[in-house]
């Protein structure tokens, strides 16, 4: 049984996982030594790149995939304010800076209003145009931009707010669903892609539909068809970290194990796949036989927690009910799930 009922409560239960875990098909269980050492050896590895001095690159995920498996990110968090304080990869032309630093916000227990001296928040509320569509640009400009619209649900969601119109939100995400059951980056150019398609996944799971939901269903077939013989997903028919675990992150949040005999080919699976990306730093590669990267790390992370915990990182930001908007937040969450990051590097 892939999902564990949470007796004792969402903020206890990622730590009694570990333990409650019960075998899945194709290796690399959610409590396995593989999981739990790439977990620990990820966090280890982006703690120290993105501490290091004249690091100013991006911060987010990298401070999301550190709550969804209770490390700290206290100082991550400092360094962002400080990045918005200063203008840095914070413009209004970009909604999606808004709903990155929304996400970022909440992993890090604090209110998004008020983050970095900018109301990011409220900025992607209103962001929203009368359509349904949340704009390309924070002025509430810009039709184009699918990616936009999508980062604008997940961000809401994961702050505990009701989505603004969501019955158009997801009308909007339906029109833009290509013919093949894939989504694309941009309205004006019909070409899907694998990442951007998970993605969609997750703001319409965000959006209260699962699986079976018809446009839900049709991009798990995008899915299924573009999955290579080796169980992996990529890009031009090239595998990549990023594409796994993206994928990964969506099957979790629709409650669909991603190691079952369903997503498997090859004798492997996304999570096997994406472990494949692992170098001996802790570090993960964007594709085979490539350097250390930071953004397929931080993904890489994020799939990871959300896999050992089975449920979405976004689901248990939203249910720990923290931070309260409107209201200073406390550091309740990420301390409670520090005991998980400890009882991962205890056993490596």
């Amino acid at each position: 049984m892939y999902r564990v009922k949470k007796t004792l409560g969402v903020l206890l239960a990622p730590v009694f996982l570990i333990l409650l875990w019960a075998p899945v098909a194709g290796g690399a269980e959610p409590g396995s030594p593989e999981v739990r050492k790439a977990v620990a050896g990820a966090v280890k590895y982006l703690d120290r790149e993105l501490s290091a001095p004249g690091y100013d690159g991006t911060l987010e995920w990298a401070m999301l995939g550190f709550y969804g498996v209770g490390a700290d990110l206290q100082h991550l968090s400092d360094a962002r304010e400080a990045q918005i304080a200063r203008g840095i990869m914070i413009s209004e032309a970009k909604s999606t800076d808004y709903q990155r630093s929304v996400i970022g916000a909440l992993a890090a227990g604090k209110n998004p209003d008020g983050y970095g001296g900018k109301n990011l928040l409220q900025g992607v509320i209103s962001s929203q145009m009368p359509g349904g569509k949340f704009a390309d640009s924070i002025d509430g400009t810009g039709v184009r931009l699918i990616n936009a619209h999508i980062w604008g649900i997940i961000s809401i969601y994961a702050s505990g707010r009701d989505i603004p119109n969501a019955d158009k939100a997801l009308r909007w995400l339906e029109w833009h669903q290509n013919p093949d059951g894939g989504f694309g980056i941009d309205t004006r150019v019909a070409h899907s892609d694998v990442d951007m398609t998970a993605m969609a996944l997750i703001a319409i799971a965000c959006l209260g539909k699962d699986g079976s939901y018809p446009a839900a269903a049709r991009a798990l077939d995008y899915l299924k068809e573009q999955q290579y013989e080796d169980g992996t997903f990529g890009v031009w028919g090239v595998s990549t970290a990023e594409s796994c675990a993206q994928v990964i992150q969506a099957l979790v949040i629709l409650g669909i194990d991603p190691a079952s005999d369903q997503w498997s080919k090859g004798g492997s699976n996304p999570v096997t796949g994406l472990l494949q990306f692992r170098l001996a730093d802790g570090s993960f590669t964007h594709g085979a036989g490539g350097p250390a990267n930071n953004m397929a790390t931080a993904q890489a992370l994020i799939a990871l927690g959300d896999y050992h915990a089975g449920a979405s990182v976004y689901q248990r930001i939203r249910q720990s009910g923290e931070p309260s908007i409107g209201e200073g937040a406390s550091q309740t969450q990420p301390k409670l799930y520090n005991s998980l990051i400890n009882l991962i590097l205890s056993h490596q």
